[in-house]
């Protein structure tokens, strides 16, 4: 089961969306620098089932977007959590540590955006002109 925190309505993690933004627990990367270690715990927060999102969901009307931070440990309850979104009209965006190549390629078909690489403090978060992050379009994703 994933776990979740932070709920927030956010309007510049994703381009020209209104994102409902969900902290995954559970992370193990440990990135330094992480601005969220307490959620490397998989446990902390709530359980994110479906029917935790569809509430989520009809609560904030209106978002055009779920973010998730972070999830991509457990694929199957992810997906099915992307589809709870599809299923509602929303686009779905993951942020994700991992590198493009290392995305499950089960996830693109359900994803309008992603954003990959692992946070490095030295080179800066996305907004940073060296950082090794990178805001994915799901235009640009890669062809199965």
């Amino acid at each position: 089961m994933l776990f979740y925190s932070y709920p927030q309505i956010v309007v510049q993690e994703v381009p020209d969306e209104i994102s409902l933004a969900l902290s995954m627990s559970g992370c193990n990367l440990a990135c330094k620098g992480c601005h969220s270690t307490e959620t490397w715990n998989p446990t902390f927060g709530k359980p994110l089932t479906v029917d935790v999102l569809q509430t989520l969901i009809g609560t904030h009307k209106h978002i055009s977007c779920v973010l998730f931070y972070g999830g991509e440990w457990s694929p199957q309850e992810l997906i099915s959590l992307f589809t709870v979104c599809k299923l509602n009209q929303l686009k779905t965006c993951l942020y994700t540590g991992l590198e493009l190549e290392q995305v499950p390629k089960s996830f693109l078909p359900h994803l309008d955006y992603l954003k990959v690489g692992p946070y490095v403090e030295a080179l800066g978060g996305l907004a940073s002109p060296t950082t090794n992050q990178r805001f994915i379009l799901k235009k640009d994703f890669p062809k199965h």
